[in-house]
C-alpha cells in the first residue's frame, strides 16, 4: 500500500513537472508580443513639448515605449501592489494567489478575488480571444505565461505590460496615461499619482477619472496602504500621498502648430518627430493673427498665415497656416503652403540681378507709362497710385515699389527668361509654365507662389546670397549651403529694403514697415486686392506674412501695409524682444559716392553744386559717371532726356523746377502714343475696374481734345481717360493751338 501510495505520488510528481516546466512549451506565445509595441505618432516642439499626439488605427492613443529603467520605481511599486506583488519571485503564474483567490471564491459563494499575474494580464492584452473567458482559454493563457516567464526576464515582461494595458479614454500604456491624466511625463509623478494610474487598468471604464475621480480614490488608497505594507513607502510619504488633492489636467494628444503638424504627417513612420517648431513663438504668433485679422473683419478679410524661418538653420519655427485651424471657412487650408499672387514681393529678385549684370542703387529707370507688345496683345503696367514718378534711381523705384519701374527694369535684364531661372533654383516650385507664359508681369507677381518658399527665398536674401532649404524636422540631415545670390548684391538689397527714406515718398515717414531697428522689409498686393503680402528680415529671422481669403474673393482696399504689414510687425517685434536685432556688417567691396539723384550721375569736387544730392552704395568701385556742366541748365535745373518731356509738364511732376527737358528746334509733330493703332484690350475682371479705363496720350499737343462717338472719356486733372466696353472703338486728337488732329484705335474684348 505504500509502495502504491508513493509511485502515485512519484507520477504526480513527475506530471505536476512536466506540466509546468514542459507543458508550456506546448503552446505559443502571442505573436503580438514578438511584433514592436505599437505607438502612434509623437510630434514635439524644438524644446520637446508635446505637440500633437496621433491615434493608432484603433482609434487609441500609445506613447513611444519605455524600458524598464525608465519606469519610476514607485510606479512600479504601485502596480505590484495593486496586481501582483509576488511578479519577481512566482513562475508566471502565481499558486499562492490562485489558493487564496480560490478560499475566498468558495466562502462567498460567488466570485469576490482574481489571481492573474501581470505574465497572464500580458497575454490576455496580446492576444484577446473570440471565444470568451472559458477554462479552456484560461488554461491556454496560463501555460503562455508560464513559457513568457521561462522566456523572458521579468524587467521585459513589466515593460511591455507597463507599454501596452489599457487606462481607458483611448490611451495605451502608462507613459500615455502620465501624460494623458496629469499631463506629466513618467518621471514627474507623485505617488498618490502612481497609485491612480494603477488603480484604473483594473476597469477602465467604471474607474474612469474624467468621469468620476471619487470612483477610483478607493482603490486608489488601498494600493497606498499596500504600498506602506510592503515597504515601499514608509509612514511620512505614505501621509502625504493620502492627502494628496488630485488635480487630473487632461491631455488629449495636442493640437498645437496644427497645419504645420499636418505638413508631417507622413513624412515619417518614426514614433517620436522632433519639429523645429518653438511652441511658444508658434502661440503669440497665433496670437496676433487671430488680434490683427479682428480687426479687419469689416473689410472682408477671413485669414491670414505666417511664417518665421531661423535663417542661420532653414528652421521653420513658427508657423500659422490660416486664422483658426477649426474655422468653418476654410480653416483648414493652409495659407503657407496655398499658392497666392505675390504681387511686388518678387521685385527685390528683379533689381538684384540687375545690379549683378552692372546696374546700381542710383542707376536711373524712366517711370514713364509704357506699353509692351506681347502675343496676346499689349501689356501696360501701372503704379499702384495710378501715377508715374519720371527719373527714379534703383533705390527708389524698388523702395517705392514701382511696378512701371520694374518691368521696365526687368525687360533690360532680358525679361522673364533672365529671371525665371533663378526664381526656380530659389526653390519656388510653383511656376512651372515657360518663361513666355508669365512675361514681363512675372516682377510684379503674375505667378502664384508658395508663403513659406518665398519667404525661404528670402531668407536667402538675408543669408547675403547662400541659400539653404527650409525644414520643419529638427533631426533633418544637415544640408550645405550654396551660394546663388551675389553676396555684394545681395547687401545692396538689405540696405534698400531697411531704407526708410527710400520708401517714403509711397508709405510715408511713419509706416508700419518702419521698426525700432534696421530690418528689411517688401510689402505685395495682388490686383484687386486678392491678396496682400509682407516679407522681411534681419540678420536672424526672416518673416513671411500673406492676408487673403481662400475663396479667393478681394478684400476691400487692404494692401500690404494696413493687411499683412501689421502682422509682420508685430511678429518681428516680438522676435527681437529676447534676441536684439542686429545688422549685417558692410563689404569691404562697397563705399559711398556722393550722386545727384536726378540723373545718377557722380558728384565729384570738381562738378558744378547741385541743388539736390545724395550719398549712395556702390560696390566693385562700380561707379557711375561724373556729372558734367552739360546735364544742367544756368539755374542748376537737371536737363532730362526728351522722353520726360511731357511728364515735366505735367501734374505727376514730383521734382517741379528742379529738373528740365532738352530743348529743340524741331517742331513736334501730333502723336497718339496711348493707345497705339490696333492695340487689343481684355477686360479682366481680376484688374481694378475690370481694366476698363485706358488713359490717352499723345505727344505735340499743347491744348489736347480728345473725342470718341462709341466711349465715354473722363478728364480727371490732366488726364483723359476712355471708359472701355467691348467692340472697335476710334478715338480722335484734336490739338485746340495748332489745329492739328490724330486718330487712332482699339478693340475691346472680354476674357
Amino acid at each position: 500500500m505504500r509502495r502504491r501510495w508513493k509511485a502515485t505520488l512519484i507520477t504526480l510528481l513527475v506530471l505536476a513537472a512536466a506540466g509546468w516546466w514542459g507543458a508550456p512549451w506546448l503552446v505559443p506565445l502571442p505573436d503580438a508580443l514578438s511584433k514592436p509595441t505599437p505607438a502612434s505618432t509623437l510630434y514635439l516642439a524644438r524644446d520637446g513639448t508635446p505637440l500633437r499626439h496621433l491615434l493608432n488605427e484603433d482609434g487609441t492613443r500609445s506613447a513611444p515605449p519605455v524600458k524598464f529603467a525608465e519606469i519610476p520605481a514607485t510606479l512600479v511599486h504601485a502596480f505590484l501592489a495593486a496586481e501582483d506583488k509576488r511578479f519577481f519571485s512566482h513562475g508566471g503564474v502565481d499558486l499562492i494567489a490562485i489558493g487564496r483567490a480560490a478560499w475566498d471564491n468558495a466562502r462567498s459563494g460567488r466570485i469576490v478575488s482574481g489571481a492573474s499575474t501581470i505574465h497572464q494580464q500580458l497575454i490576455k492584452n496580446t492576444a484577446p480571444r473570440s471565444s470568451g473567458r472559458t477554462l479552456g482559454v484560461k488554461v491556454i493563457e496560463a501555460l503562455q505565461a508560464r513559457r513568457l516567464a521561462m522566456s523572458w526576464d521579468r524587467e521585459e515582461v513589466f515593460a511591455a505590460y507597463a507599454n501596452r494595458i489599457s487606462f481607458g479614454n483611448l490611451m495605451n500604456g502608462a507613459a500615455t496615461a502620465a501624460s494623458g491624466y496629469f499631463h506629466k511625463p513618467l518621471n514627474d509623478l507623485t505617488p498618490a499619482e502612481c497609485a491612480l494610474l494603477a488603480a484604473v487598468p483594473q476597469s477602465p471604464v467604471r474607474l474612469n477619472p474624467f468621469r468620476k475621480l471619487e470612483a477610483v480614490l478607493p482603490r486608489q488608497r488601498r494600493i497606498l496602504d499596500k504600498m506602506r505594507e510592503l515597504g515601499w513607502l514608509d509612514d511620512e510619504q505614505h501621509r502625504v500621498a493620502v492627502s494628496q488633492n488630485i488635480v487630473l489636467q487632461r491631455f488629449s494628444g495636442g493640437f498645437e502648430a496644427p497645419h504645420a503638424i499636418e505638413m508631417l504627417r507622413g513624412d515619417s513612420t518614426a514614433p517620436i518627430i522632433r519639429t523645429t517648431i518653438d511652441i511658444a513663438l508658434q502661440q503669440q504668433v497665433e496670437t496676433i493673427v487671430a488680434q490683427r485679422l479682428e480687426a479687419l473683419k469689416g473689410r472682408h478679410v477671413t485669414h491670414g498665415a505666417v511664417v518665421v524661418i531661423e535663417n542661420a538653420t532653414g528652421a521653420v519655427l513658427a508657423l500659422a497656416g490660416s486664422r483658426d485651424f477649426f474655422a468653418k471657412n476654410g480653416g483648414q487650408l493652409n495659407g503657407a503652403w496655398a499658392p497666392h499672387s505675390p504681387g511686388s514681393a518678387m521685385k527685390p529678385f528683379t533689381y538684384l540681378i540687375a545690379f549683378e549684370r552692372g546696374a546700381t542703387p542710383a542707376s536711373i529707370v524712366a517711370d514713364l507709362p509704357i506699353e509692351f507688345a506681347t502675343t496676346s496683345g499689349t501689356y501696360k503696367p501701372e503704379n499702384y497710385s495710378l501715377r508715374s514718378y519720371g527719373p527714379m534711381t534703383f533705390r527708389h523705384a524698388l523702395g517705392n515699389s514701382l511696378n512701371i519701374s520694374a518691368v521696365r527694369v526687368l525687360d533690360s535684364i532680358g525679361g522673364a527668361e533672365t529671371l525665371l531661372p533663378r526664381l526656380r533654383e530659389l526653390e519656388l516650385t510653383t511656376l512651372n509654365e515657360d518663361a513666355s507664359h508669365y512675361g514681363l508681369g512675372l516682377t510684379i507677381g503674375n505667378a502664384s507662389v508658395r508663403l513659406i518658399e518665398l519667404a525661404n527665398a528670402y531668407a536667402c536674401l538675408a543669408r547675403l546670397g547662400r541659400f539653404k532649404p527650409w525644414t520643419l524636422r529638427a533631426d533633418a540631415p544637415t544640408s550645405e549651403e550654396r551660394r546663388l545670390l551675389g553676396e555684394n548684391e545681395s547687401w545692396l538689397i538689405a540696405d534698400i529694403l531697411s531704407d526708410n527714406q527710400a520708401r517714403e515718398m509711397e508709405f510715408g515717414s511713419h509706416s508700419v514697415l518702419r521698426l525700432p531697428f534696421k530690418c528689411a522689409v517688401k510689402t505685395g498686393t495682388s490686383s484687386t486686392f486678392r491678396d496682400n503680402w509682407t516679407l522681411g528680415y534681419t540678420p536672424e529671422f526672416t518673416v513671411g506674412v500673406w492676408v487673403g481669403n481662400f475663396d479667393n474673393t478681394p478684400m476691400q482696399d487692404v494692401s500690404g501695409v494696413t493687411g499683412a504689414g501689421p502682422i509682420f510687425r508685430d511678429v518681428m517685434l516680438h522676435l527681437h524682444e529676447k534676441h536684439p536685432a542686429s545688422w549685417f556688417a558692410r563689404p569691404a567691396a562697397i563705399k559711398h559716392v556722393r550722386i545727384d539723384p536726378r540723373t545718377g550721375k557722380r558728384l565729384t569736387p570738381l562738378t558744378p553744386p547741385a541743388r539736390v544730392s545724395r550719398e549712395e552704395l556702390f560696390a566693385d568701385d562700380n561707379f557711375p559717371p561724373v556729372a558734367q556742366a552739360s546735364d544742367y541748365d544756368a539755374r542748376g535745373r537737371a536737363i532730362l532726356p526728351r522722353e520726360y518731356a511731357d511728364w515735366v509738364q505735367s501734374s505727376a511732376n514730383w521734382l517741379g523746377d528742379l529738373v528740365t527737358t532738352a530743348e529743340t528746334d524741331a517742331r513736334p509733330t501730333l502723336r497718339i502714343t496711348n493707345p497705339i493703332p490696333g492695340t487689343v484690350v481684355i477686360l479682366d475682371p481680376d484688374i481694378r475696374n475690370n481694366g476698363n479705363r485706358l488713359l490717352l496720350q499723345a505727344t505735340g499737343s499743347t491744348q489736347p481734345r480728345w473725342s470718341c462717338k462709341t466711349l465715354e472719356l473722363r478728364t480727371e486733372d490732366t488726364h483723359t481717360f476712355a471708359i472701355l466696353k467691348p467692340g472697335r472703338h476710334e478715338i480722335e486728337l484734336r490739338d485746340e493751338a495748332s489745329g492739328l488732329s490724330a486718330r487712332t484705335f482699339v478693340i475691346v474684348q472680354e476674357e
